[in-house]
């Protein structure tokens, strides 16, 4: 019998999440991982007026109690977020819904340090209120406009075009991810739109784009560079040609990262900010962004940092 003390809700792709529980391994902590393609192999029971659930498979047996379950670290909020390549059959829409209603229910472990509890990413995870908060905390913000119909020709001359939530098609074997594109509005026709609202901001000039970690209170901040000008979407440059340098951020725009997460209830954060003329601008908030990548450039290992908050 098992008494695991963090208790992880991820995905079996999830490299981020491999990292956390080598992490755990060395530092011998007991945990239980649970990846969402594949929960079904286990036997669980829970009983939520009691706050308990017991977890089974083959002949291994964890309990997770109110009394020793210390934290969750909740990696894949949207369940299996993709589109299917084809219709998805009655046992395949069913064990979606159901396990996903599923997970939701781990809430009853309300005492938990949660990174992060569920209603928390749910909320930070819209773009168009985090971009609200952002602005009513003090940060700059973009020119913004979501729609979909074409804009007016005043807003501004270039803008950049992104997706209010990700996107991630698949249509047969390929894979489709959308990535943030530079546009003039002219450009922009009712046709194209219609079907879909899209986010549409002034583009920022001469910029640098700035990543933000936060685990707790702790900060990490990087610039993230390459040989060549990053006009729009970083993401978009070989992995190879990027380099994330740490860097101080002034203590004005560090309280308001710390403050923009208290107001999210977030634990755990990936902030994108701009640099731009001079000027730094909010972009957006992700509950459950990428941080591996950082490590490579530098001497920091993010993991030992996210593991010692669940363990504190």
């Amino acid at each position: 019998m098992k008494y695991p003390k963090i208790l992880i809700l991820s995905g079996i792709y999830d490299f981020s999440t491999d990292d956390i529980c080598v992490e755990l391994e060395k530092r011998k902590t007991e945990y239980l991982r649970l990846n969402l393609e594949n929960i079904s192999q286990f036997s669980i029971q829970m009983f939520p007026q009691k706050a308990f659930i017991r977890v089974s498979y083959k002949n291994s047996v964890w309990l997770l109690t109110k009394q020793t379950l210390h934290s969750i670290f909740f990696r894949q909020p949207v369940f299996l977020r993709n589109t299917p390549s084809k219709p998805l059959t009655k046992e395949e829409q069913l064990y979606k819904s159901q396990w996903m209603a599923f997970t939701r229910g781990l809430m009853i472990f309300n005492q938990a340090k949660w990174v992060n509890f569920p209603q928390s990413v749910y909320l930070a995870e819209s773009k168009p209120y985090q971009l609200y908060i952002a602005n009513q905390i003090g940060f700059s913000t973009p020119k913004t406009i979501i729609a979909n119909c074409s804009i007016p020709q005043n807003f501004e001359n270039e803008i950049i075009i992104k997706s209010i939530d990700t996107v991630y098609l698949k249509n047969g074997k390929y894979n489709y991810f959308a990535y943030s594109n530079i546009l003039k509005v002219s450009q922009l026709n009712d046709y194209e739109l219609q079907f879909a609202p899209f986010m549409m901001q002034k583009l920022l000039t001469n910029k640098t784009d700035i990543r933000v970690t936060i685990v707790g209170n702790k900060i990490f901040s990087h610039k993230i560079l390459s040989d060549t000008i990053i006009d729009g979407d970083w993401r978009k440059i070989p992995k190879e040609k990027l380099k994330y340098i740490e860097i101080t951020l002034s203590n004005e725009i560090k309280q308001k990262c710390l403050k923009l997460n208290r107001i999210l209830n977030l634990n755990y954060s990936a902030i994108d900010l701009v640099e731009s003329n001079g000027k730094i601008f909010f972009l957006e908030i992700n509950p459950t962004g990428e941080w591996g990548f950082l490590n490579y450039d530098n001497n920091i290992h993010l993991e030992a940092v996210i593991c010692d908050y669940l363990e504190s």
